[in-house]
């Protein structure tokens, strides 16, 4: 085919440009001035572009598609790949004029553009920016695309848009919540009416969908909605049920609401830590901005390719009472009936882990998830131990709590995974992460926060502050090895070695021990404390 022959930017390119969210480099077209001046069109106004230029381009052409995609690609530069040759997709990578890397994906028009506009999900992705080699852009709306953008509205194109791919159902609860839309109520009856559709799709690809819906700016809106349409009984029954749970009496809220507002100020963190505004809440900013730098680096640390740690702290805040429903009992306190919810942080972290494994997150992602989970309750739990006119917590408490969030191997050996932390080497503490996540929970507890809140928020600072000390790094390392340790006192390998270990463990977090000849000595000490035959002789 001539490749003076037209080709259409579909989709949301064209919605975001105007929208203000992005921009097309060379188009400003008259339309969005027209439009502020029809009276017949909805109120909303369009936003006259002032986003950076648009890194995520989607191309339609008369096929075929694949040997012009390649011609393209290679006089610019930039990489190509067949994405689809069945269907004549193609993918060229490249960087702009401004240096930032663009994704172009080419496909061949189905049919005419009419056709394959109107094959689309939603009308604000139903629009096309003609691009003629010889004249100016041209912008077409086939089924009135442009007023719904105007009025911040999510359409479906036809009856047959949402059953032929039932992910839409799902991406119209994202692109609401992403893009600030209320989702057209036709639309939504539809939604709402083949809600288990959605069990239909591929798990990668709802996944992908629940990734965007959660790292938006509201993710609490989006949970929200996503039960309003039926699609959250579907996806994760779990938070489904726990509406109506009523909590203890700290509690201002029932577990259902509490978690979606805890869910929300992990977004506000989740933000901070990827360089947006403090949180709101200044007693917490004035916490977390001497350690800003340091949790930076930990958390902007991807998990898997694309996912950060940041970006799981909502996933975190959304899983991390799931299990009350199902640990749900009452006891009698003073006459009183009280809930109780024994063993919930386990069901939490079992549910937790079967959630994301089924949308085929990696390994690393379970884990964690299941760790968060499981560990969530620990730093209140420190806090609620010590005494209110000093709650810092102390080297040996700090360490353990480490310890038990899986960042200690064999009671002393830090794991070391990837991400750098001030140049000072790998990272490894995943009760960062339990920490962040327990400060969310505990700011959605309780409409008064008062002192507490303060002393709360000192123990901590005391654990992010031991995550970066010098003490936490010389756990890395410790001053006496396992080797070294039997050939000392002449043991062979077995748990009275790891129980040893692990006392000089807690005396170097401690402070205690300082060396190789101070860990040797301690270590003559409890070598006769746990000896097993010297417990079998004190009760002979």
């Amino acid at each position: 085919m001539a490749e003076r022959a037209p080709v259409y930017i579909v989709g949301g390119a064209v919605r975001d440009h105007l929208l203000g969210i992005s921009s097309i480099p060379g188009w400003s077209h008259p339309i969005i001035a027209n439009l502020n001046r029809d009276a017949d069109r909805p109120s909303a106004s369009l936003s006259q572009n002032k986003g950076a230029a648009t890194t995520d381009l989607d191309l339609v052409l008369s096929g075929p598609v694949l040997p012009v995609a390649r011609r393209v690609a290679d006089r610019l530069g930039w990489a190509f790949y067949p994405l689809d040759e069945a269907r004549d997709v193609a993918r060229l990578i490249g960087d702009g004029a401004d240096g930032r890397r663009i994704e172009c994906d080419a496909a061949a028009l189905r049919g005419d553009l009419r056709s394959d506009l109107l094959a689309r999900d939603f009308s604000a992705n139903a629009l096309a920016l003609e691009l003629p080699f010889d004249s100016s852009p041209r912008l077409i709306d086939v089924c009135g695309g442009m007023r719904d953008v105007a009025a911040k509205r999510l359409r479906r194109v036809t009856p047959e848009s949402l059953p032929n791919d039932p992910l839409r159902l799902l991406r119209a609860v994202r692109l609401a919540a992403q893009l600030g839309f209320t989702v057209e109520i036709e639309t939504r009856k539809q939604i709402l009416a083949n809600a288990e559709t959605i069990l239909s799709v591929s798990a990668e690809r709802v996944r992908h969908e629940l990734w965007k819906l959660l790292d938006c700016a509201r993710p609490d809106v989006g949970i929200s909605e996503l039960h309003a349409l039926g699609l959250l009984s579907q996806l994760f029954p779990e938070v489904e049920a726990l509406q109506g749970v009523t909590q203890s009496s700290r509690h201002h809220l029932d577990a259902y609401e509490h978690t979606l507002l805890a869910v929300r100020y992990a977004a506000e963190l989740r933000d901070w830590l990827r360089g947006g505004p403090p949180p709101g809440d200044s007693s917490l900013s004035q916490t977390l901005d001497p350690w800003a730098e340091e949790l930076r680096a930990h958390f902007s640390a991807d998990i898997a390719a694309g996912r950060d740690r940041a970006g799981w702290l909502t996933w975190h805040a959304l899983f991390h009472d799931t299990g009350k429903p199902g640990s749900h009992s009452t006891v009698i306190e003073n006459g009183i009936e009280r809930p109780r919810f024994a063993g919930h942080h386990q069901l939490s972290a079992q549910i937790a882990a079967l959630r994301v494994a089924n949308l085929r997150f990696s390994r690393r992602e379970v884990l964690l998830a299941e760790r968060v989970a499981a560990l969530h309750g620990n730093p209140r739990d420190l806090f609620e131990a010590l005494s209110p006119a000093d709650p810092r917590i102390d080297p040996v408490a700090a360490y353990r709590f480490f310890r038990d969030a899986g960042s200690v191997v064999a009671g002393h050996q830090f794991a070391q995974i990837s991400g750098k932390h001030s140049g000072r080497g790998p990272q490894p503490f995943d009760g960062l992460d339990v920490t962040l996540q327990a400060i969310s929970d505990r700011q959605a507890t309780g409409q008064e926060r008062g002192d507490e809140w303060g002393r709360f928020l000192v123990s901590m600072e005391g654990l992010i502050s031991y995550a970066f000390s010098q003490a936490a790094e010389h756990l890395t390392k410790p001053l006496v090895d396992g080797h070294s340790l039997m050939k000392h006192l002449r043991l062979t390998p077995g748990p009275r070695v790891g129980d040893i270990m692990r006392e000089l463990a807690e005396a170097q977090a401690a402070g205690k021990i300082t060396s190789e000849n101070e860990a040797l000595a301690l270590a003559e000490l409890l070598a006769d404390k746990f000896n097993p035959s010297a417990a079998v002789d004190s009760h002979s």
